[in-house]
């Protein structure tokens, strides 16, 4: 079970912090996920599908999570210490800091954990159709935001809240 933990905490956590943006309860999310996995484990049929299975669970415990705390979506949310080269990603990490809870973790569940449109609506328990707005809205506002300060001729960053 110890090598189980060891194998799923990073990328628990890094979900969980691509969603929450905060350290503290990024560790909180990831680890009541982990325990969340561990205890559920006899329940999972098919071993192939454990990393699916458990990405599902900690996007459900990192999203309960923001729903209690609407400053989620504030930019001034930031860690930039977290990331490993900061002055490469700082706008990233402020363009997902500015993304809807729902939206983070559609973006992280399909270019982290590289799951389709249908994967990801089973996991978040909302329709494909719905994942795809996510998506699509996401992406523009990422673009959008990463685009500010480019020779685009943009002015504003769009404000996606």
């Amino acid at each position: 079970m110890e090598q189980l933990l060891v194998r799923i905490w990073p990328d628990a956590y890094k979900i969980a912090f691509a969603i929450l943006r905060e350290r503290g309860l990024a560790e909180d999310a990831a680890q009541e996920a982990c325990a969340s996995v561990l205890s559920s484990l006899p329940k999972l049929k098919n071993a192939a599908a454990f990393p699916s299975w458990s990405y599902k669970i900690v996007v459900h415990r990192a999203l309960a999570i923001a729903r209690k705390r609407p400053h989620l979506i504030d930019e001034s949310a930031v860690d930039h210490d977290a990331a490993s080269d900061w002055t490469q990603t700082i706008d990233l990490h402020a363009a997902m800091a500015r993304l809807r809870p729902p939206q983070r973790a559609a973006i992280v569940l399909r270019y982290y954990a590289g799951f389709d449109s249908a994967q990801i609506a089973a996991a978040l328990r909302i329709p494909a159709s719905t994942v795809r707005f996510h998506l699509a809205q996401a992406r523009r506002a990422l673009h959008d935001a990463l685009s500010f300060g480019r020779d685009t001729g943009e002015e504003n960053v769009s404000d996606v809240r």
